[in-house]
């Protein structure tokens, strides 16, 4: 008897299907964990101070306790600010070090530097100077800090939110 052509195929199409399926779960999971690092520390009592035109005043925004064993990338901190006038926000990693509220920084840090590109860990802290020419009332929301911490990153936001009065002279 002859060969009549039919033939079963292998179900090499099943098998493709089945492996691009596996490897775009694969690559959904892998997104997922690597924009899903841990949230951050938060309160919700606000830093409050009170500074003069032309004086700068440094708030402690993001302090952590002793019990923070985490190191992070930092890629940037965003810090949103509403005021009736114009007031100026730095923001600055101080090093080995925190702050509240002072009108000097250097005495309580072992270094005041701008925090992109800059590891944040144990005994670090997030500091903001605030400044104004005019009096003013500043809401400075929460800063939310853009980091890189081993294979996950994100923008999550740390510490407390801030009332800053500045008065005339």
């Amino acid at each position: 008897m002859s060969d009549s052509g039919l033939v079963v195929a292998p179900r090499r199409r099943a098998r493709l299907v089945l492996g691009a399926v596996i490897v775009v779960v694969l690559a959904v999971l892998a997104t997922w964990y690597a924009n899903s690092p841990a949230a951050l520390p938060t309160s919700d009592s606000p830093v409050q101070a009170t500074t003069t035109t032309g004086s700068a005043v440094y708030l402690g925004m993001f302090v952590p306790d002793a019990d923070f064993d985490r190191t992070l990338h930092l890629s940037g901190v965003k810090v949103h600010t509403t005021a009736n006038t114009q007031v100026e926000v730095v923001p600055y990693l101080c090093r080995d070090g925190s702050v509240s509220v002072t009108t000097d920084a250097e005495p309580f840090c072992g270094e005041l530097i701008d925090p992109e590109g800059e590891t944040f860990g144990r005994g670090d802290s997030i500091v903001l100077e605030v400044s104004g020419d005019e009096s003013a009332i500043a809401v400075i929301d929460a800063v939310r800090l853009g980091f890189r911490e081993g294979l996950q990153w994100g923008t999550h936001e740390a510490g407390s939110a801030a009332i800053v009065t500045i008065q005339a002279r």
